[in-house]
């Protein structure tokens, strides 16, 4: 899908009969999407609604069994928790193999320099 995505995004920045802000439009959310920020948000939202999911599927149910809801809460909560302190260095891995894969990392990403908002800079 990343592909595909990536080109009609290309067709359309160089398409000559689209509008005048069309390429402009494709352009701007073609670079978005190849940044190491987006393609990080995007794997680190899909683990979390992997997590949550069987909880929202329980939850869809007319026949709510509070007690099944508990525990999935609770096994919910546990799996975000341990997502968050032991999951970084996994999905770290992933997104750096999935950049690697669809040449998209276009911020050479060093752990060690400190952090700037380009917004707020």
């Amino acid at each position: 899908m990343c592909n595909a995505t990536r080109s009609v995004l290309e067709k359309i920045a160089i398409d000559l009969r689209a509008t005048k802000s069309q390429p402009g439009d494709a352009n701007s959310a073609l670079k978005k999407l190849l940044t190491f920020n987006f393609v990080f948000i995007l794997h680190m939202m899909q683990g979390l609604i992997g997590y949550t999911d069987a909880l929202c599927q329980a939850l869809q149910y007319k026949s709510h069994d509070i007690l099944n809801a508990m525990d999935l809460v609770a096994a919910t909560k546990s799996s975000i928790q341990e997502f968050r302190d032991s999951g970084w260095e996994g999905l770290l891995q992933k997104v750096l193999l999935f950049c690697n894969k669809h040449d998209t990392l276009t911020l050479v990403l060093d752990m060690n320099t400190t952090y700037s908002d380009i917004i707020r800079s």
